[in-house]
């Protein structure tokens, strides 16, 4: 172990960069003669990296070229973790739990596009969970205000989030990393109260019950 070779990476476990043990690495040298002459030359670092944390194992790829001005080019895989998926997701309708699983995989991916669309499915989904399927999002969300699932301020919030998702399905809008966090800070928090009413009535079912006492009972010295 100690002879081996350290890197830093990124630890999807550990959520931020640690030091890496390389268990194996194939290194590939290219070049090529260019038609006046010139040559130019590449390289590529294939790395197995173990975290000597969490000892989780990854796929290091590092790239190198003579005419891009960038030092080192890498690839990790798993892909490194944009935004993790909150612990209570477990808690949500199984659909909407496996659509959150196929947002997350698009975060990590940096398809942020794809994230936005599918985020915006998923207000759709939590609203027919919530209130059934009343009609357009206009319908549904005034409903949901209306019921007392949602403030006036919080579906001012979730409309601007909905609106990314319909501009990315719509008209191509790609968000940036900052617009797309924000969107997954009003959806999260929306599906957080759906996750947590199923939480509570577990909770009260497994509570034991008060016990009344008569007053019969009571009065007896």
């Amino acid at each position: 172990m100690a002879d081996r070779m350290m890197i830093w990476a990124h630890c999807n476990s550990c959520a931020h960069k640690t030091k890496h043990d390389v268990v194996a690495e194939r290194v590939s040298n290219h070049s090529a003669e260019m038609q006046d002459g010139f040559e130019i030359e590449w390289t590529d670092t294939h790395r197995i990296i173990e975290c000597r944390g969490c000892e989780a194992v990854s796929f290091h790829l590092s790239w190198w070229h003579s005419e891009y001005d960038v030092s080192e080019d890498v690839t990790l895989y798993p892909p490194r973790i944009s935004r993790a998926m909150p612990g209570w997701s477990d808690q949500l309708p199984d659909d909407i739990e496996e659509l959150m699983k196929e947002i997350y995989s698009a975060l990590h991916a940096d398809s942020r596009r794809l994230a936005m669309m599918g985020a915006r499915a998923c207000v759709d989904m939590y609203m027919n969970e919530t209130i059934g399927d009343v009609g357009g999002f206009a319908e549904k969300l005034r409903t949901l205000v209306e019921s007392g699932h949602l403030s006036k301020s919080d579906k001012g919030i979730l409309d601007a989030a909905l609106e990314v998702g319909h501009a990315a399905s719509h008209r191509g809008h790609c968000p940036s990393s900052k617009e797309v966090n924000q969107v997954m800070d009003i959806v999260e928090n929306l599906l957080q109260k759906l996750a947590l009413s199923k939480s509570a009535e577990l909770l009260s079912r497994s509570t034991p019950k008060r016990t009344r006492i008569s007053k019969a009972r009571a009065a007896k010295p």
